[in-house]
């Protein structure tokens, strides 16, 4: 079995180009004009579709989200900071200030949409098990 994430998009072929450049990735087109995917490194994909005229589409309320997680770093927040700034580069927002905290930085933010997801960057202790920061 394999877990994917879907995204409710009304341009889902600029949103999955979007999070393609995040992931350092391409985005492939779907089963058809309406529906793009990304690949991820665990093998799981992230859909993105434009839901069906005729289905009522609510977009407030996720109490779930994506979150994109780098490798550790000795100097997360250094490392969020240029992260940041490639995403704003390509459309997105900030959401408020970064988060430091003991076990790394992370960052709010809106794709071009308005969907809200995490940018995480662990931080690397000397002895750290790696397998548990990924």
């Amino acid at each position: 079995m394999k877990i994917n994430f879907v995204i409710a998009s009304e341009n889902p072929k600029e949103l999955s180009e979007f999070y393609a450049k995040i992931n350092s990735d391409k985005a492939n087109k779907g089963f058809n004009t309406t529906h793009y995917f990304i690949s991820l490194s665990n093998q799981s994909k992230i859909h993105f579709y434009r839901p069906n005229e005729n289905h009522e589409w609510q977009r407030k309320g996720n109490s779930t989200s994506l979150c994109f997680q780098s490798e550790p770093s000795e100097n997360p927040s250094k490392f969020l900071e240029r992260w940041i700034s490639e995403i704003l580069e390509i459309g997105g927002r900030a959401i408020g200030l970064p988060k430091r905290a003991e076990f790394g930085s992370e960052q709010w933010v809106l794709d071009p949409e308005g969907n809200k997801f995490l940018i995480l960057v662990p931080y690397l202790y000397k002895g750290s098990d790696m397998e548990a920061l990924m």
